[in-house]
């Protein structure tokens, strides 16, 4: 029961998470028009918008554009990711190379992480979140990653691709007996640079459960460790 609400809570806050990052309507028809975007080709319900909190006049704009067909629980999107002002005039563009897919594993949400990620003296990134999970009971699993970008000229320049952030994963009977893990990760913006570009140092809590059925009840063991590892910017990018 216990791993059967952790799912449906974290189902329903990514919901939330969306919802409050709804995209402007003028906005969003500007942006279309811009980019000459066909309308039926845009998943719109994983649209996301917010404000650029250190740019004036400035806001982030996600659009999943789908590749190819769309088939019943099957489809396959690239993000475009735009910087515009407040009536859409786009400013920065960038189509995202990586295709994601949304089949046994079902996309969940696209949000926008506006966080305090300095990476150089005088740069300032954003996130974009994409979260997963598949409907299965007995083997539960969820996953979101984050990609980090900053704008450059016209474009953006992609400093981390889809670095995983939090999965959870497990097998259980769905009653009592099974075992668990889920991994929490945070980004930190280190003391240390390389390339000039700031260390991203990476902080995990693993915690397993285990969980089996004695004299009629449910009980848990649960496990837990720290660890820490340091991301360093080569090659153009973070690795």
């Amino acid at each position: 029961m216990k791993k059967r609400l952790f799912i449906s809570v974290f189902i329903f806050s990514l919901i939330g998470i969306l919802h409050g990052q709804e995209i402007n309507s003028l906005r969003f028809e500007n942006i279309i028009k811009s980019l000459k975007l066909d309308k039926t080709k845009i998943k719109e319900e994983f649209c996301a918008e917010k404000k650029m909190p250190n740019a004036e006049d400035s806001y982030i704009a996600v659009l999943p554009i789908l590749q190819g067909k769309e088939e019943e629980d099957f489809f396959v999107v690239r993000n475009y990711i735009v910087i515009t002002d407040e009536n859409g005039v786009i400013k920065n563009q960038y189509f995202d190379p990586v295709e994601i897919t949304s089949d046994a594993v079902m996309l969940r949400s696209v949000s926008i992480d506006t966080g305090l990620y300095n990476i150089s003296s005088d740069t300032r990134a954003f996130g974009i979140n994409i979260s997963v999970a598949n409907g299965s009971q007995p083997n539960p699993y969820s996953s979101e990653t984050v990609s980090l970008y900053y704008p450059t000229g016209k474009t953006l320049k992609k400093v981390l691709n889809m670095f995983e952030l939090n999965t959870h994963g497990g097998e259980w009977d769905t009653r009592c007996t099974g075992e668990f893990r889920d991994d929490h990760s945070v980004i930190i913006m280190d003391k240390t640079k390389t390339s000039n570009f700031t260390d991203l140092k990476i902080k995990t809590i693993s915690e397993e459960t285990e969980s089996k059925e004695v004299n009629g009840d449910c009980k848990e063991n649960k496990t837990s460790k720290t660890s820490y590892r340091i991301l360093k910017f080569k090659n153009g990018k973070y690795q």
